[in-house]
């Protein structure tokens, strides 16, 4: 068993740290796609510089992987990552094409390999996930942030109560006309809507949070460096923030993912 996976993990490596150097330091050409939705994408990213933290955690998470120093958290940075790999190689690509393969394979090693470390995140998956002190101001803090993780969501893909963000600035509007036109948006809220209804209802928290610190970090960015509207940066700087401090009180859940060195599946007993 841990011979697969370290040959699981060298293909992930093998694949991770040249894309991701490739896109600083140039290798081979970048893909640009072949399909109109997948080259609207791929140039949103590229002009907006979201690409370069795309690029930035694939290296950085290669190298984890490679050398095992916090392999667990390497592979939960870049699943997100890896699914967009995935989204844009065969949903945009096309489901039958070459670019789908890769897809496939980055997205299925990355989650093989978060498998084989599945004790890392175990603590994660606790239903009811509880805080040692100030459990008053902590919950008021989840139910208002959950709350409206839901009705943001819930607003843009289905109420329509408010106008959704389109941007002012060009590449602002060029990167949210992208993902709206590659329907890469509403998974991204699909996800925040799933999350912000397992963290107001108090199940699955440190999970859901996880999972939304990914969105919570990308509506920073583009808020902050993209359109720069002073009530867009407010909210996603409040949103980032009651985001990340609710980790930090759910710390405990997440120190098995934060440990320098770890095992996989098979390496505790020394079996093949």
């Amino acid at each position: 068993m841990k011979y697969g996976v370290w040959f699981l993990r060298l293909l992930f490596a093998s694949w991770m740290i040249p894309a991701g150097l490739n896109h600083f330091v140039e290798i081979f050409p970048q893909p640009m796609g072949s399909q109109p939705l997948s080259m609207e994408l791929i140039v949103a990213l590229l002009d907006s510089g979201l690409f370069d933290l795309v690029k930035a955690v694939e290296l950085i998470a290669g190298i984890g992987v490679l050398f095992g120093v916090y392999t667990p958290l390497a592979l939960l940075i870049c699943l997100p990552v890896s699914f967009g790999v995935f989204y844009w190689d065969a949903p945009l690509e096309g489901w039958g094409s070459i670019a789908a393969l890769f897809g496939y394979g980055t997205l299925l090693c990355n989650t093989l390999l978060c498998l084989a470390y599945f004790k890392c995140y175990r603590a994660m998956f606790a239903l009811r996930a509880d805080v040692s002190d100030k459990k008053s101001l902590i919950t008021a803090g989840r139910v208002v942030f959950g709350a409206w993780m839901v009705l943001f969501a819930a607003n843009i893909l289905f109420l329509s109560i408010w106008s959704a963000p389109v941007g002012t600035e060009p590449l602002a509007q060029q990167l949210m006309e992208s993902l709206v036109n590659s329907r890469l948006l509403h998974v991204a809220l699909a996800v925040q809507l799933f999350a912000g209804v397992l963290i107001l209802a108090g199940v699955f928290v440190p999970l859901a949070l996880c999972l939304q610190m990914n969105i919570s970090t990308c509506a920073l960015y583009w808020a902050l460096v993209l359109d720069q509207q002073p009530l867009g940066i407010a909210l996603s700087l409040v949103a980032f923030a009651l985001n990340g401090l609710l980790m930090l009180a759910y710390l405990r859940y997440y120190t098995d993912i934060l440990q320098r060195h770890s095992v996989a599946i098979g390496e505790q007993t020394g079996s093949d």
